[in-house]
């Protein structure tokens, strides 16, 4: 079986974007502040993620503001 996978290049530059803990009644979600666009977005996890703008960066844990939802 003969396959083409089609890669995208990610920019040489990855930022690095802290995230705080968010709980929320379905479990624990991580939110940013989106180098691009300045929004707060949220995401299931910690790692190489994808914004709702189309911007990829990586979300680290930091100490943050854990709250109910």
């Amino acid at each position: 079986m003969n396959q083409t996978d089609t890669y995208t290049s990610l920019s040489t530059e990855l930022r690095t974007v802290p995230g705080a803990d968010l709980v929320t009644s379905g479990g624990l979600q991580v939110v940013v502040t989106c180098p691009n666009c300045g929004a707060q977005h949220r995401h299931l996890g910690l790692g190489l993620r994808r914004s709702p703008c189309g911007t990829w960066y990586a979300v680290t844990r930091t100490a943050g503001l854990r709250s109910e939802a």
